[in-house]
């Protein structure tokens, strides 16, 4: 929850091998005056500062380049070294960190002859850092923060005229791998600065960037992130590469020497293990040369390579005269695949196969032929012979009954002899009546495996899961995890059209906005029906040209209702859509008209066919309707399936201080007569449990369960379980909940406060529990924003308290009286941990925390101008020495100034704070969620 993240992200393009593994710009910008940025990989290609950039002795790794965001930049001349593009693979890296993060601001450019540039890095604050290369722009999912170091490392690699572009965060693959055309630039490199556009200036720090004329792989990466030199001492750039299926009975694998290495010990072996610990026969001696050939006789593995077998290899790089040596390299692995076919689709045993699907498999080693046998009895598949050679592999069964078990078997045939292939099955979608005729589309989706979601509305809508969707615990049952290019579509179904009325639903959890929930009909002007989260976080309807969202904010991380209606009132237009949010219809914060006209086109959740919005998080139980909906209605589809346990307490995915969690409870099913009950902190563990499981936690009348020496502080995560028992003994398996109990006490994490209005059920406005100074002449302060959306967004969580301060002639503070969890001794600990996020626009003043009369103001005087968030520190002994009982916590306030000695000249601005929490003197930072 509280870690100070960097972010790592590697650009990788599709490009032909570099010649040398070398170092080729270097430019750690320790410089602290002049105007030359030396370059200290040797080459001479010293860089010049130009206009208002300047030398900032405190960067990442000694010193930066300063960039103010006013027109300055750094200038590195062009030279035959620094020709990287359409030259083979290279690599560019920089640490860089924004003080300001407007719309977009560029890191790094190359230009061409006339100054035309070919952007290469650049940061966008609505959809992150990115690569802009032969015209085709690469986002990550990165949308960088003010006053945070990221390091930055694009790895090219060419082939033909195709590049691929992959992002890393943390050494972990972020966005979705784009292929693009390559670009050809031969000009100079700049820094901070787009030439051809103005306003892009870069306002912020720069450092150590480094050009290689190599492609890094990640490890190498990461040592340039932690600032090695030049030199990398492992062995590198596997060929084959790590992983890869390799089609051949020998191979004469190599890889790329480590800097320092004089020779090389080379294991190889079928078992990992041995290879890994380089024991039994793995070891296959000492050599000068890069290069191995394996599965020849006289060599190592004499009898050949065995298909269906993987072989594991490494290489130690070795050099006596360097204490250092050897080097151990990873363990890399290829594998030869098996004769028979393998990896069918549809997976083997799969359920809620379509009926018009298409067999697919992957052929085996060396076949020129496939036979084919399918049918609805495994004992005839099996053992039935002749079928008819084909070559293409891919198998088009006749009709498909529903809910019905098939079976398929290919053979191989090699041109020499006949593999026969294992059986495999899959059961196709289910027979569903309708029940509700309005009821046009259902998907639960609780499958919880498979690419179907079945439509349980007994229309035959079924969904195709597209992309790598990941099965999740949901609100009930199981839910879809969607990201990018991942969606579910409903090919043959068109959705509600026209004018006609409609209702769509479906229950959300997430913390991003502007994201596709629910689409269909066309990207023309009022063609279009699109429901998603606006950039607000508000529930947004959508048509081509027009949209209408609410206040309530959806991407809070909570699991959230969603509703849309629509009814033709005579000029049907987007302002006749009513926005529901769990089940109350929402306050209107914006809306455009445009009269709606739905064109057909296949419905969607989770990315839209337009606009590069893909859903983040889970989605579930989706529902679209021919008809308006009632408040009522809408309130009973909300409880969906009512057999289950519900209503959990602590809530789904809930973070709950230790202090408030003695039980758990629930609400009964419809039907139940008992409930068992499963907990535990394996999430796997609980779901697969059974009554004879250390899980089970008895069966029981009451819905309650005592959590007595089952929790603890710093427990973590926690997950449980209730199966309802109905009187005829049937079964109905409940909803995996999880809730986490974090090494720290809460004090406040504002995450409870939402927007709507003080006389709806419900409301929880920031100001009314942080009492603050508006409308008065004393207290300068303001808890919250003026306007909706109040809270803004969280350190760790969705939401953080805006603080605004005015401290001309006073002082600015808001309180929040404590009538609970008083006592700030428990659990031992000793010290009050505040984050907070201030601005460099902001005018400088004292901060301080207050404990009714005792007070403790921030060591630095300009700490609200401090960007990215902040912690701060205090121990609670501060506060009892100057009279604070701790066992008896009154009040907290956070203000600005000196308290009883304001002055006319005080500070101005907003501070954002999150994440009042109290920790163990043994923490140095609270590391839960």
């Amino acid at each position: 929850m509280f870690r100070k993240l960097f972010f790592v992200l590697v650009l990788s393009l599709t490009l032909t091998s570099a010649a040398n593994a070398e170092l080729v710009g270097w430019w750690k910008f320790d410089e602290t005056s002049g105007e030359t940025a030396f370059d200290a990989s040797g080459n001479g290609n010293d860089g010049t500062l130009n206009d208002s950039a300047q030398w900032e002795p405190a960067g990442k790794l000694g010193g930066a380049l300063k960039l103010d965001g006013t027109p300055g930049y750094l200038q590195i001349p062009h030279s035959d070294e620094l020709k990287l593009i359409n030259q083979g693979d290279f690599t560019i890296t920089m640490w860089f960190r924004q003080d300001v993060v407007t719309g977009i601001a560029n890191l790094l450019q190359q230009t061409d002859a006339n100054g035309t540039g070919r952007t290469l890095l650049l940061a966008d604050s609505a959809n992150g850092i990115r690569a802009y290369l032969g015209g085709t722009s690469t986002l990550s999912e990165v949308i960088e923060e003010a006053g945070i170091w990221y390091h930055v490392a694009m790895v090219v690699t060419e082939e033909g005229a195709t590049d691929t572009i992959h992002f890393y965060i943390n050494g972990e693959a972020s966005g979705t791998p784009a292929a693009v055309g390559s670009e050809d630039c031969e000009g100079d490199y700049l820094i901070g600065t787009n030439k051809g556009l103005d306003g892009r200036w870069m306002d912020g720090l720069v450092d150590d960037f480094r050009l290689y004329n190599h492609a890094l792989s990640e490890v190498e990466v990461l040592a340039a992130m932690e600032g090695s030199g030049g030199g990398y001492p492992y062995a590198s750039a596997p060929d084959p590469a790590d992983g890869v299926l390799l089609e051949a009975t020998w191979a004469n694998v190599s890889w790329r020497a480590g800097d320092s290495a004089v020779s090389h010990d080379v294991y190889l072996s079928d078992n990992y293990d041995d290879v890994n610990d380089g024991v039994g026969d793995s070891f296959q001696g000492n050599q000068a040369g890069t290069s191995l050939v394996v599965g020849f006789p006289g060599f190592p593995l004499p009898g050949g390579l065995i298909p269906g077998t993987s072989y594991y290899w490494r290489i130690d790089e070795v050099n006596d005269a360097d204490p250092n040596s050897p080097w151990k390299g990873d363990v890399w692995s290829f594998t030869v695949p098996p004769k028979e076919t393998y990896d069918p689709s549809p997976a083997d045993g799969i359920t809620n196969v379509l009926q018009d699907v298409t067999l697919n498999w992957t052929a085996g080693f060396g076949a020129k032929l496939h036979g084919v046998y399918f049918g609805d009895n495994l004992d005839d598949v099996n053992n039935a012979a002749g079928a008819l050679p084909q070559m293409d592999a891919t198998f088009t069964p006749t009709t498909l009954e529903l809910e019905k078990t098939y079976y398929w078997r290919v053979d191989e045939f090699d041109g020499a002899e006949t593999h026969k292939g294992d059986v495999w099955s899959f059961t196709t979608v289910p027979d569903v009546a309708v029940t509700n005729p309005n009821l046009t589309l259902w998907w639960t989706l609780d499958e919880g495996e498979g690419i179907t979601a079945v439509d349980w509305s007994g229309h035959g809508n079924h969904g195709a899961i597209a992309g790598a969707a990941q099965w999740a615990d949901g609100y009930q049952g199981t839910a879809l995890t969607f990201g990018e290019d991942v969606y579910v579509e409903a090919a043959g179904y068109d959705g509600v059209t026209g004018t006609a009325a409609r209702t769509c639903c479906a229950w959300i959890r997430t913390t991003t906005a502007n994201r596709n929930i629910m689409s269909w009909g066309q990207n023309v002007a009022g063609q279009k029906w699109r429901m998603r989260a606006d950039g607000t976080g508000g529930l947004r309807a959508e048509v081509n040209g027009g949209y209408h969202y609410g206040v309530t904010n959806i991407a809070d991380g909570r699991w959230h209702h969603v509703a849309v209606t629509f009814e033709d009132d005579g000029s049907p237009d987007v302002l006749d859509t009513l926005l529901y949010v769990d089940g109350r219809l929402d306050a209107t914060s914006a809306s455009l008209d445009e009269p709606i006209d739905t064109a057909a086109g296949p419905v969607r959740i989770g990315e839209s066919p337009w606009h590069n919005a893909p859903f983040l998080d889970q989605i579930d139980d989706a529902r679209i309707y021919d008809k308006v909906l009632t408040p009522e209605e809408i309130q009973q589809v909300m409880l969906g399936n009512t057999k289950l346990a519900g209503s959990p307490v602590p809530d789904r995915t809930a973070l709950v201080d230790i202090r408030d969690i003695s039980s758990l409870s629930w609400s009964a099913g419809d039907a139940a007569v008992s409930h068992d009950v499963y907990f535990g902190t394996d999430r796997d563990a609980v779901a697969g449990a059974d009554n004879s499981s250390p899980e089970f936690q008895g069966n029981q009348a009451g819905t309650s369960l005592s959590l007595a020496a089952l929790v603890e502080y710093g427990g973590g995560d926690y997950y449980w379980r209730i199966d309802e028992i109905e009187a005829d003994g049937t079964v109905i398996a409940g909803t995996i909940w999880q809730f986490t109990v974090p090494d720290y006490l809460i004090v406040e994490d504002f995450e409870s406060y939402n927007d709507i209005e003080e006389d709806q059920p419900g409301s929880n406005r920031i100001y009314l529990t942080w009492i603050d100074g508006y409308g008065t002449t004393t207290n300068g302060s303001q808890a919250g924003n003026l306007d909706v959306p109040f809270m803004s967004q969280g350190h760790s969580g969705a939401q953080a308290m805006p603080l605004l301060y005015n401290n001309a002639g006073k002082i600015s503070e808001a309180t929040r009286t404590l009538t609970s969890k008083k006592d700030w001794t428990e659990q031992g600990v000793t010290k009050l941990v505040i984050w907070f996020s201030g601005a460099s626009d902001n005018v400088a003043d004292r901060m301080f925390v207050a404990l009714g009369n005792a007070i403790v103001y921030h060591p630095d005087d300009a700490a609200t101008q401090d960007g990215g968030w902040n912690e701060w520190v205090i121990d609670l002994q501060e506060f009892a020495s100057q009279g604070t009982d701790l066992t008896n916590v009154g009040s907290i306030t956070l203000g600005f100034g000196t308290r009883g000695a304001p002055v006319p000249t005080g500070g101005t601005g907003t501070v954002h704070f999150d994440d009042i929490v109290l920790v163990r003197p043994i923490q140095e930072e609270p590391s839960a969620n």
